[in-house]
């Protein structure tokens, strides 16, 4: 891919992929987030002197930064009114939630991992699916309620970031299985 293709590729695809990963949960996010890693200064006093040490914050916090910065983008894409707050707010505390409940599952089986079986593995993989699916469940109602409120245009503008995202992901998939 050309670098003029890649970034023209990027404007046209983030908001989509932003409400996309919104609208999955964060799962991904949760676990890699280099890019989100602010690391944040602490200071310490002593009766001699002060030190300040460099500490990334809780993995939990650093997705959800993650999570606020792509709420932001997309409320920001949608202009969200003062009259489609309170919906709004409802949508954006079930993917926070979401995000958190994910990100526990997913520390929970990185902590346990190297003494899983294959089938503790498999099972354990399949309960992060599970919650994924009861996330997605969750997300659509707080969804639906939002898009409820929103105006034509604004549900015009959600539309196409979803259809685009789709089709984007479609192609890279046609794509990968015909590499076969």
């Amino acid at each position: 891919m050309k670098p003029i293709r890649a970034v023209r590729s990027l404007r046209t695809h983030a908001p989509a992929a932003l409400l996309a990963a919104t609208m999955a949960g964060a799962s991904i996010a949760a676990i890699a987030l280099p890019h989100a890693r602010a690391a944040t200064p602490e200071s310490k006093t002593t009766s001699k002197t002060t030190t300040t040490t460099t500490t990334a914050p809780a993995p939990h916090s650093r997705m959800l930064v993650h999570v606020d910065h792509r709420l932001a983008a997309l409320k920001a894409k949608l202009r969200i009114t003062a009259s489609e707050q309170h919906a709004w707010h409802g949508f954006a505390q079930v993917s926070r939630d979401n995000a958190t409940a994910i990100a526990t599952l997913y520390q929970s089986r990185a902590a346990h991992l190297a003494t899983m079986n294959a089938v503790q593995n498999m099972e354990s993989f399949a309960a992060i699916q599970a919650k994924q699916a009861d996330n997605m469940n969750k997300l659509t109602a707080a969804f639906q309620t939002l898009y409820g409120k929103l105006d034509a245009s604004q549900q015009k503008t959600v539309d196409s970031m979803f259809r685009a995202y789709a089709e984007h992901h479609m192609a890279h998939h046609r794509k990968l299985h015909a590499k076969g």
